[in-house]
């Protein structure tokens, strides 16, 4: 039985919480008050982990295609399930893609997209064929050295001589309507993704702690992403950072200390690889266990195999470019995604309540 503990669990959503935003100036769209959409999306971010932590409280200890099941019923239930599956496919063919490409783009612009890709999906689904406790590991050991690196470039960029607070001046300064426009992306990307660990919170061995380790995590991947974003605007400007492909890197390629510490590009490309690993790896191990679900089959490892076999091709098919990936990216997910991520959660979580009051109150009356 798939086992993992508090801190595996915490460093699972931590890095995927973080995973591909680093590639965006979440929020940008508010200019200098970017910040401050964060904030405010975690709120609605931290409701949304209420809901999702509280469904697997009514049902400790059981997978959500059981859940499902016993709310909704198998006719209702398995076409739900499918629907998650594609959505999970879905994110998980948006993050494998944009990785690739930005690889392709700063460490390997010769060789071949596909090729890197391959790689790519050989890793994630040798390690998802060990078993989940592995990734869950594996999170545990690279976590800290991806803060490290992240802190790092915070550190690093207050003595660039590019750090400017006052270009988030003047706050508010466009009134309250961008930040209101950019708050429901942001709402879903990053927090809605969150709805895949649905899959995941029967891997817990302390179940009753899934709340408070999910709100710890959470809670500091804000913080990172609030960091990270008053880090950009304050050195690149609020314009330069709306506009630039990748703002992370334009951020460390600022960095030059003495003309000693310099070229630090190597960590962005690293930043990048280790979020988008396990955003891409989190979101395709829940396609897999959605798919073996509804079979009703046990063997993931080939349905990993096949599908990491035909990935790359799919991805490549879909997406011609990174333009058109980032135009079909979290602005056109939120289309889809909102009534998976939020509303269908909220709706299950009411029927459950419903469904366990009525069952006591039978339960009184008989008695």
């Amino acid at each position: 039985m798939i086992q993992i503990t508090r801190t595996q669990l915490f460093t699972l959503i931590l890095i995927f919480e973080i995973g591909s935003t680093t590639l965006f100036a979440l929020g940008i769209g508010a200019k200098q008050d970017a910040w401050i959409v964060i904030i405010l999306s975690t709120l609605v971010g931290l409701f949304l982990v209420f809901v999702y932590t509280q469904i697997p409280r009514y049902y400790p200890n059981q997978n959500f295609r059981d859940i499902l099941v016993d709310v909704l019923g198998k006719k209702i239930a398995f076409p739900l399930l499918f629907l998650y599956g594609l959505n999970f496919l879905s994110g998980a063919s948006h993050n494998f893609y944009e990785f690739g490409a930005v690889i392709k783009l700063t460490a390997l612009p010769k060789t071949p997209l596909l090729i890197i890709l391959y790689l790519f999906i050989f890793v994630i689904v040798y390690i998802l064929s060990l078993g989940f406790e592995v990734l869950a590991r594996t999170s545990e050991i690279l976590v800290p050295i991806f803060l490290i690196f992240l802190i790092t470039t915070y550190i690093l960029t207050l003595f660039s001589g590019q750090f400017d607070l006052s270009a988030l001046q003047p706050v508010l300064g466009n009134g309250i309507t961008p930040i209101l426009s950019e708050l429901y992306k942001v709402i879903g990307f990053p927090f809605g993704e969150m709805v895949v660990f649905l899959l995941f919170w029967h891997y817990l061995k302390e179940p009753e702690k899934i709340r408070k380790t999910a709100f710890l995590a959470v809670g500091t991947s804000a913080i990172l992403l609030t960091l990270s974003l008053i880090v950009m605007i304050s050195i690149l400007g609020a314009e330069l950072a709306a506009n630039s492909q990748i703002p992370l890197l334009e951020t460390i390629l600022v960095i030059n200390i003495g003309d000693i510490i310099t070229n630090l590009d190597i960590i962005a490309v690293l930043l990048m690889f280790i979020g988008g690993f396990f955003k891409t790896a989190l979101h395709f191990y829940g396609f897999v266990l959605v798919i073996s679900w509804i079979f009703n089959t046990k063997r993931m490892k080939l349905i990993m195999i096949i599908s990491g076999l035909l990935f790359p091709w799919f991805v490549v098919y879909r997406f011609p470019g990174l333009d058109e990936q980032r135009w079909k990216g979290p602005d056109l997910r939120q289309i889809y995604e909102i009534p998976l991520t939020a509303l269908l959660p909220i709706l299950l979580l009411i029927i459950i309540i419903l469904k366990k009051k009525s069952t006591s109150r039978k339960e009184n009356e008989s008695a």
